[in-house]
């Protein structure tokens, strides 16, 4: 009897733990797809993320390669970058897929709220860096080099900068969801962020420190609007905590 109660409890971990893995094969294979399409249109790609750089750098400056390999290999990270946020959405898509069917109706719209909203940070925060923070950072580090010194720049490490800044205001742009998400599912109490305002606004400029090239402005530009996503993820958070409370005597009425 105790072997076959074992057996069917390990039958249910064995299908989640396929379903887990078919669903990250997929998503795995959507970000594949994704960077081959991107790969197509590397030189477009390349030239969009060299134009921040190109306006505000001198007509002397040089883009260099310090590795015959360089430029493939800086092809082939921007080809994955944005190939990663080309799927964004099939991945969350699947990601769904997998937490879906252990969810109430009404979880089932939060998640989905989720998947959606996500996929839009991460592409506001891609866009927010590359409009508003490449200029001033570009032109600061510029600012620096001494009269008479003209810059020959790797294009590996300029684009890899490009692409690390890039990745960091997608990845802090989700604050404002996983604030959200913890406190509608009760996973953090609501009050328990509302403590620890100060901690969290230290916390933004710590990591944007770490996140961010060390420069002032770049660390500034990433730890404000981090602040403020938490800030408005808590506002949101608030807002459904209220409505569910304000449903609930309702309900019990009814009953």
């Amino acid at each position: 009897m105790m072997v076959t109660s074992m057996d069917e409890r390990e039958q249910p971990f064995m299908s989640h733990l396929s379903e887990l893995r078919t669903c990250l094969t997929k998503a795995l294979m959507g970000v594949l797809v994704s960077m081959i399409t991107c790969y197509i249109f590397i030189e477009h790609i390349m030239l969009i993320l060299r134009k921040p750089m190109m306006k505000i750098m001198p007509d002397s400056a040089v883009f260099v390669v310090l590795s015959p390999q360089e430029y493939f290999f800086t092809e082939l990270k921007a080809a994955l970058f944005f190939g990663i946020i080309l799927s964004c959405p099939w991945i969350f898509w699947q990601l769904w897929r997998f937490v879906a069917p252990g969810l109430y109706l009404s979880e089932k719209r939060l998640f989905l709220f989720f998947v959606v909203s996500a996929s839009f940070c991460f592409a506001l925060g891609v866009s927010f860096a590359y409009f508003l923070v490449f200029p001033p950072a570009f032109e600061y580090f510029l600012s620096m080099l001494p009269p008479g010194v003209q810059g020959s720049y790797s294009i590996g490490m300029l684009y890899g900068f490009s692409i690390t800044l890039l990745l960091a205001f997608g990845v802090i742009f989700q604050t404002p969801i996983a604030v959200f998400l913890l406190v509608v599912f009760d996973l953090v109490p609501l009050e328990a962020f509302a403590r620890h305002r100060r901690l969290i606004f230290v916390l933004s400029f710590v990591v944007g420190a770490l996140l961010t090239p060390p420069d002032p402005i770049t660390q500034i530009m990433l730890a404000l609007p981090a602040y403020g996503l938490f800030e408005l993820g808590l506002l949101m958070a608030k807002i459904i905590k209220r409505a569910r409370l304000s449903s609930n005597p309702v309900n019990n009425t009814n009953n």
